[in-house]
């Protein structure tokens, strides 16, 4: 099958960096000359006219006639759903605003990966870099909290730690996340509250910078290791998993760590578990339009639910032959709610058929492929063309995986894991 894209949607597409390596263009591009410089997306503040929405509404609505597939949900209730929320559109007034009025239409068929990306979003799709302080930040009662920093961003390399607070840009009190953000080489002064409650001045100049997140194998003792994979989207790996897991044949335990791991393409997932169990191993089926007809030309009468369809087609997923050996010893997965849709396909894969047990917390059960259809005025569709089902006939989607054994808690001061903890002492069979 094609290589498509499967990660987790979110409730909001505004100011998110979804990043896929495959993605359907429905609109014609047009390729500028190579003197003209491409042009600069709308802001998530930009306004918008009657007209440019649309003909973005437009776009959306031919897509989900002729492209958008799930087995057992009517896309003809477009329109009636339109109609639900056609005030919101209405008095939409710039891209942050339209993108939510839509979301709460795409939201109402009750399944994943169908949002609308705002054209800064959409630009940044697929991208291993970005521009910017390298944070991700929330309004707070004192300003902007910090949720997030990029290892390799501007705000790290200050000194700007997770739960800070920038309580001053440029001399006065933020009061949008769009106060810290601006074109590659803007200069903020930055006033930040410390955890200690000292509040430190700096200046923070916007960079390019990396948002790729290398994945790393920690070695437990001389018996185990634990891979980390961050994605299995843009910023994937390949050369490096496979000299990781070329160091890792050497161990007798495996852990593979997928915690907050949220998807990306199939190609890639293939990629890994090839690594991880024998080639030719069937590990699923993905259920297409065509796959779906195919059933009903065959059991017209019969039930047409996604379980069923699967165990009736012969198109299994299977992994393949990889010039590095698959890893031989015993495996166990961690994953939390921030794991899904090739990370949970990834999880079930080892469990059904390596016998892999699971630590961690409940998955996201956000489990369809997905692809992007490219919309007027820069913004883009990620809508869902597959189901999948387990080989042992699981249908994930709105279904979380649940682990064998729950684990939470902090890594403690002396750099210790409970989650892997676990894990380990499952392995080596202490418990």
């Amino acid at each position: 099958m094609p290589n498509i894209t499967l990660f987790k949607s979110s409730r909001l597409a505004v100011a998110s960096l979804l990043v896929g390596l495959s993605a359907y263009l429905h609109a014609q591009v047009v390729d500028l000359p190579k003197k003209d410089a491409p042009p600069k997306p709308l802001e998530n503040t930009s306004p918008l006219t009657k007209d440019q929405k649309d003909s973005v509404l437009k776009g959306i609505d031919d897509l989900v006639t002729n492209r958008v597939f799930v087995p057992g949900i009517d896309f003809k209730q477009w329109p009636a759903f339109f109609e639900k929320h056609k005030d919101d559109v209405d008095k939409a007034e710039n891209v942050t605003d339209f993108t939510r009025s839509v979301q709460k239409i795409l939201g109402d068929f009750g399944i994943t990966h169908f949002r609308l990306q705002t054209p800064r979003a959409a630009s940044q799709r697929g991208k291993t870099t970005s521009v910017g302080a390298g944070m991700v930040v929330v309004e707070d009662e004192k300003g902007l909290k910090v949720r997030r920093i990029s290892e390799e961003g501007p705000a790290k390399a200050a000194g700007i730690e997770v739960g800070d607070v920038i309580v001053k840009v440029n001399e006065k009190k933020p009061e949008k996340t769009t106060e810290v953000e601006g074109d590659e080489g803007t200069k903020l002064k930055v006033s930040v509250l410390k955890a200690s409650g000292d509040t430190k001045d700096m200046e923070l100049e916007l960079k390019k910078f990396s948002t790729v997140r290398k994945e790393t194998l920690t070695w437990s003792g001389e018996d185990a290791a634990t891979l980390r994979v961050f994605t299995f989207s843009a910023g994937y790996g390949r050369a490096n998993i496979e000299q990781l897991m070329t160091e890792a044949a050497k161990a007798k335990y495996l852990v593979l760590d997928l915690r907050s791991n949220g998807g990306g393409a199939t190609n890639n997932l293939n990629h890994l578990l090839s690594l991880l169990l024998p080639g030719g191993s069937d590990y699923g089926t993905f259920i297409s339009r065509r796959e779906f007809n195919a059933y009903k030309d065959a059991n017209p009468t019969g039930e047409s639910s996604a379980e069923k369809i699967a165990a009736w087609s012969k198109n299994k997923t299977k992994t393949r032959e990889r010039a590095v050996k698959p890893f031989t010893g015993k495996i166990a997965v961690l994953i939390n709610r921030g794991s899904a849709s090739a990370s949970e396909i990834c999880s079930a894969a080892l469990r059904e058929v390596g016998g892999a047990k699971i630590y961690g917390t409940k998955s996201a059960g956000a489990v369809l492929a997905s692809v992007f259809g490219r919309l007027p005025e820069g913004f883009m569709l990620q809508y869902p063309v597959s189901d999948y089902v387990t080989v042992k006939g699981v249908r994930l989607e709105k279904n979380p995986l649940v682990p064998d054994e729950e684990v939470t808690g902090k890594i403690t001061e002396d750099g210790k894991d409970p989650v892997v903890e676990a894990a380990l002492a499952a392995l080596r069979g202490a418990k």
